[in-house]
């Protein structure tokens, strides 16, 4: 009788045991996906505050100066002009000992590629949609990507879940966007007001780094904040560095600025 009482507490207190694990599993289960949907929700107002940062800039033009270097070896130290409009118009031109050396356009369809050269000048023309700007800064950046940056805007990719999560190191946070079947697309690092851009991270399909943004100093023009000095570099030492020296805001621009006909 007193076995048959302890095989009867035995199997109680089991089964007490193994309710509470499930209960605690379902509870940690809940938490977390609490958590996520809270980590989603915030993702969404800080896409919002980005989308709308300096929404009403649509025409900008500056100069400055342009550090590029390649596997740690400068290759470029010059001054550099530029305008760009909306969203996918931009013209630069590099300086070289005071003159125009080499001029890059997009009028959002095509990309001009102009260069000077001993002997014949080289000149291209490409779908705008294929082209980077790797030729002269060895970091395949888009000309999109430059005029977003430029305008203090953060590039967005295209995504399908977005993530709001407090950095591992440091203070602030990172909003990580995600794209079905291809994982991280981009990563944000936002200031601890989760509205200051600081840095951006852009990956391919297989996780490596394509290359990394840094806003290193914005300055006040007008009503926007905007790039000061703007840092972009790869993990395999190409990069190059942008510091703004005069920057101007809502200035008039025709469509033939940002077109460069073939050489004469």
């Amino acid at each position: 009788m007193r076995t048959a009482r302890c095989e009867l507490r035995s199997i109680l207190l089991i089964y007490m045991f193994a309710v509470c694990l499930a209960g605690c599993s379902s509870f940690s289960r809940k938490a977390s996906e609490h958590e996520e949907l809270a980590a989603m929700a915030d993702a969404r107002m800080v896409l919002l505050t980005l989308g709308n940062q300096n929404h009403t800039l649509k025409n900008f033009k500056g100069i400055g100066k342009i550090q590029a270097w390649q596997k740690g070896e400068k290759r470029i130290d010059e001054r550099i002009a530029w305008i760009g409009s909306e969203t996918v118009k931009i013209s630069i031109v590099v300086l070289i000992s005071g003159h125009p050396a080499i001029k890059i356009a997009s009028d959002g369809k095509w990309l001009y590629y102009y260069e000077v050269r001993q002997g014949e000048p080289l000149y291209k023309k490409i779908p705008a949609t294929d082209a980077t700007l790797q030729r002269i800064v060895s970091v395949p950046i888009k000309p999109i990507d430059v005029i977003t940056l430029l305008a203090g805007r953060a590039p967005l990719r295209e995504h399908h879940s977005a993530l709001l999560r407090r950095q591992d190191s440091g203070p602030g946070y990172v909003l990580i966007l995600k794209k079905r079947w291809y994982g991280i697309v981009e990563k944000i690092y936002l200031a601890e007001d989760k509205k200051q851009v600081r840095q951006i991270e852009f990956f391919n399909r297989s996780g490596s780094l394509i290359y990394r943004a840094r806003f290193d100093e914005m300055q006040a023009v007008d009503k926007y904040q905007v790039p000061l000095r703007l840092s972009i570099s790869s993990d395999d030492g190409m990069g190059f560095r942008l510091e703004v020296q005069k920057y101007w805001a809502d200035v008039p621009v025709i469509p033939s600025m940002f077109v460069l006909e073939p050489p004469n």
